[in-house]
């Protein structure tokens, strides 16, 4: 009979410090094996670092959103000539070649089997590191569900609150986000999965790590002299700032609208094609207008 405890971490985005107090837990925790749901790398500049711990810790690792749009600037060195994606060409460059080679073997999905309960673990959906599952997106859990091949689905990617439910008599769960949870100051989740024969107890566990520490790390590594505005709000949404920086997008999505009818270039590739793009003037503009809620200016 299978007895097996299993720590999943879901999108670390770069935060090799909260990634590092995850470790401590799962190991107090005496878990077996750790599975990483991906985005691993990108929004805090510590990738090598966290890529390092990721692949001495784990075989069962997943490719995510964030190591797909490194992988596609890869091969198509197209420009992010705007100063939003400073940040990210910063994260790419800091990326060592043998790091980067190991993010593009990486599967978006993956099925295992512990003597007869099947798991399917991925980063957004079953098909798509784009796709986020809500909880109360009821057609697409079930579209999920209803004929899903294995006993659980676990994913990431939205950055919601852990939650987890049985539907479709299969245990869905939504791991949560390990490095930049608007939820908490300095707090990072993870899941761990006791499996004992058929049973299956689930526990969602937040764990503290020293922001000061990732602050610290930040102002060191150079990424701010590339662009302060978007290490700020990536910082906002560690440090309780989140509504402030969701205030921010949502203020820069209706200037662009106002001004262009869109925010997405014609010609767009890559991380152009889902995110949206802001003139530097706006995004200069609302940096000074949030500035007090910024860590970094």
């Amino acid at each position: 009979m299978i007895k097996i405890k299993i720590a999943i971490i879901a999108d670390i985005h770069g935060n090799s410090v909260a990634l590092k107090e995850i470790l401590k837990d799962a190991k107090n925790n005496n878990v077996d094996e750790i599975v990483y749901l991906g985005d691993l790398v990108n929004d805090f500049p510590f990738g090598n670092e966290t890529l390092e711990l990721v692949k001495n810790s784990s075989s069962k690792v997943l490719r995510g959103n964030k190591e797909q749009y490194l992988i596609e600037y890869d091969e198509a060195k197209y420009e992010w000539d705007n100063i939003q994606f400073r940040n990210t060409k910063f994260m790419y460059n800091e990326l060592s070649k043998e790091n980067l080679e190991y993010i593009k073997t990486l599967p978006k999905s993956i099925k295992v089997e512990y003597e007869g309960v099947k798991i399917l673990f991925a980063h957004g959906s079953p098909d798509s590191v784009e796709v986020q599952i809500h909880q109360d997106d009821r057609d697409l859990i079930n579209k999920y569900t209803k004929d899903l091949d294995a006993d659980a689905l676990i994913f990431g990617h939205t950055h919601d609150k852990m939650w987890k439910e049985v539907v479709n008599n299969k245990l869905v769960i939504n791991a949560g986000c390990a490095g930049v949870s608007p939820y908490y100051i300095g707090g990072a989740e993870y899941v761990l999965l006791d499996i004992n024969g058929n049973d299956i107890n689930v526990d969602l566990k937040v764990v503290n790590y020293d922001i000061e520490e990732l602050r610290n790390k930040i102002k060191e590594c150079g990424i701010l002299d590339e662009d302060k505005v978007f290490m700020s709000l990536t910082f906002c949404g560690i440090d309780g700032h989140g509504k402030e920086r969701y205030s921010f997008f949502r203020e820069a999505k209706s200037r662009m609208l106002e001004r262009n009818g869109k925010w997405y270039r014609d010609d767009a590739k890559g991380i152009f094609q889902y995110f949206k793009l802001f003139d530097d003037d706006i995004w200069l503009d609302l940096a000074e207008k949030y500035k007090e809620y910024f860590s970094f200016n």
